[in-house]
């Protein structure tokens, strides 16, 4: 048991790691880049980005939880070839629906040549999902870490130097693409070291069945969550200007700081979970509340923290963007309900209530939509802030009250979590 926790521990140290490495890179480039382009140039990289991320909401068909699931029942080569396949497929779909949309949009030329390239990029990023997931399932996210660490260097290398030669912005997103294809091929190169397998072969289609039918509700809950992140930057875009996306999105960009943990505690400890679940339930459920009361505390402690050194960072931004830090303290507070609900999407998946976390972010983005609407209106970029926490908070915390007794189940182990004491009670 200790050896699977030092194993875990390792993967959360590799996986953070990685976070805060791309993070202090991708700041100080961040910095450069957006005094260089301008509010306004930055913020049509940051809309069509967005845009983009929408489109791409389509690939969660894919869940990466629901594939790991997979591994224990068919051979790892076939999980890992299904499910890059299925990624590929629903990305190819998206391409055409971003395709069509760029057809009628009333945007510039500029708008849309970034647009395609970024649609290309996400393509690319998707051809390594498979090969990262089993090293995620294995625990192995040290060669993950590797390509992205390396990838990330020579893209914000790549950037300063578009900055220094006066390229254009459409730059950036050509950098961005360059970067996911060394980042697959490091990926691809260590996948097949280890395994001496690809990722081409034959799909298996009562697999890719499997992982689709049972990733659909995910897929809608994901993609919720997706549209609820995103649109406040589209409808900013659509209702004031790109400049005021340029301005948001660096206070966006400061979130990411704050949430720098919790994709790698997600994917760290969800295979432990999966293993723990099975076998004992009320050491399950122990683990559940020290680790969401671990995380909450932390998330708490690291924002106090920012408050004091982010005024220092907006120094050495450009004074139109100095909005981004009265943004930054209203949208951090929605990463409380993150830290808080770390597990929850993987609890309901090991349950097969996926069906929850469905519902709960289709009532999310509606939420989101009208509180956006009458927020920017009112408020500009600060309501917009204010309704991503809002609904952050009914979507992880409270829409768990609504689903009977497996949504009040985890809505009470949330509620314990915020007390510290859980964190020195051990299994």
């Amino acid at each position: 048991m200790n050896g699977d926790l030092r194993k875990i521990a390792k993967n959360i140290g590799w996986m953070t790691f990685d976070k805060v490495f791309y993070l202090i890179l991708n700041l100080l480039v961040t910095v450069r880049v957006a005094n260089y382009y301008g509010s306004a140039d930055y913020g049509l990289y940051q809309y069509a980005l967005n845009v983009v991320a929408i489109f791409e909401i389509l690939v969660t068909l894919t869940d990466g939880r629901v594939v790991k699931k997979r591994y224990s029942q068919y051979l790892p080569e076939e999980v890992v070839i299904s499910a890059t396949f299925s990624r590929l497929l629903f990305s190819g779909i998206s391409c055409m629906a971003g395709g069509i949309y760029l057809i009628f949009a009333r945007q510039g030329r500029e708008y849309k040549e970034i647009f395609l390239v970024l649609l290309m990029n996400a393509v690319i990023l998707n051809c390594k999902f498979g090969m990262e997931n089993r090293f995620e399932y294995l625990l192995q996210s040290k060669k993950v870490v590797i390509a992205s660490d390396i990838s990330a260097a020579v893209g914000c290398l790549f950037q300063l130097g578009a900055v220094a030669v006066h390229l254009p912005v459409i730059a950036i997103a050509f950098i961005a693409t360059i970067t996911a294809i060394i980042q697959f091929f490091i990926i691809f190169v260590q996948y097949r070291s280890a395994f001496h397998s690809g990722i081409i072969g034959r799909v298996d289609k009562g697999l890719l069945k499997e992982i689709i039918a049972e990733s659909f509700p995910l897929a809608v809950a994901a993609s919720c969550a997706t549209i609820y992140q995103r649109c406040d930057t589209v409808m900013l875009g659509s209702m004031l200007s790109v400049a005021d996306v340029g301005v948001y999105a660096i206070a966006v960009k400061l979130i990411g700081i704050v949430q720098i943990a919790i994709m790698p505690v997600q994917n760290s400890v969800y295979p432990k979970l999966i293993t723990l679940f099975k076998i004992n339930k009320e050491e399950y459920e122990k683990l559940y509340i020290r680790i969401s009361s671990m995380l909450t505390w932390l998330y708490i402690a690291g924002v106090m923290v920012s408050f004091f050194v982010l005024p220092v960072a907006f120094k050495y931004l450009k004074p139109e963007y100095g909005a981004a830090f009265g943004v930054y303290k209203i949208y951090v507070l929605g990463s409380f309900f993150m830290y808080n609900a770390v597990l929850r999407a993987g609890h309901f998946t090991l349950i097969n209530r996926g069906n929850i976390l469905m519902f709960s972010q289709i009532i999310s983005v509606i939420l989101n939509i009208i509180l956006n609407y009458f927020g920017i209106k009112i408020m500009g970029m600060y309501g917009a802030a204010m309704a991503t926490v809002i609904t952050q908070g009914v979507s992880l915390l409270l829409c768990n009250l609504l689903f009977g007794k497996d949504g009040r189940e985890v809505f009470l182990w949330q509620i314990k979590a915020i007390n510290p004491r859980y964190i020195f009670i051990r299994r």
